[in-house]
């Protein structure tokens, strides 16, 4: 069994972060649970009660593995990080940055600029927390439990062999800004990357 441990980690702590626990027990991976927040993904089963509004919270690396073991019976082996970390101080933009933007950028990927205060400390809490757990950030090759950062759009596009970035926010959609209830993102986005796939000559979810 293999598990991985992914975070969609805001650069703030006023904005909530999102968690996703993907499992493959020897057929395929699976999504075992997915939360909106750090809060969210520490419940344990017996809280039923809905969270009305995510809210951001300050990482803990302990609380996190914690519930991912209780979710999956065993630890996870990767923790995969949307975020900017390093062993150094970030400060700028570095050259990975400036690598993915200059081949992703024309696709709409570029990546963020980090500084100093964003991501900041938050980044930093997270690594020395999950290095601390036994998950040390992974700069090369990994080799057993390692927290690695990742950047998930160049991905989806080369899986997809997309154009461009799937769009996934609603923020700013006419509907939000009119005042009504936007249409599902998540759906949308997962139709735009099926007809990516089949237009890219790919098998799609239906045609498996």
């Amino acid at each position: 069994m293999r598990a991985v441990l992914g975070i969609d980690a805001s650069w703030t702590e006023r904005e909530p972060s999102g968690v996703a626990l993907i499992v493959d027990r020897g057929s395929a991976w699976r999504l075992l649970e997915a939360a909106a927040s750090y809060a969210a993904f520490a419940r344990d089963g017996k809280d039923v009660d809905p969270i009305v509004r995510h809210r951001g919270s300050l990482p803990d690396a302990p609380s996190l593995l914690a519930a991912a073991h209780e979710k999956l019976g065993a630890p996870v082996d990767v923790v995969a990080i949307d975020m900017p970390l390093s062993l150094t101080p970030i400060i700028g933009r570095r050259a990975s940055d400036n690598m993915i933007s200059s081949e992703y950028g024309a696709k709409h990927a570029s990546t963020h600029t980090p500084s100093v205060t964003r991501p900041g400390r938050l980044s930093d809490e997270l690594r020395i927390g999950f290095e601390v757990a036994g998950y040390p950030l992974a700069v090369s090759q990994p080799s057993g439990r390692a927290l690695l950062e990742v950047y998930p759009h160049p991905a989806l596009i080369e899986l997809a062999s997309a154009d461009r970035r799937l769009p996934y926010k609603h923020s700013k959609s006419p509907e939000v800004l009119a005042g009504r209830k936007p249409r599902c993102p998540a759906a949308k986005s997962l139709r735009n990357l099926e007809a990516d796939s089949n237009a890219a000559g790919c098998q799609g979810p239906r045609g498996r």
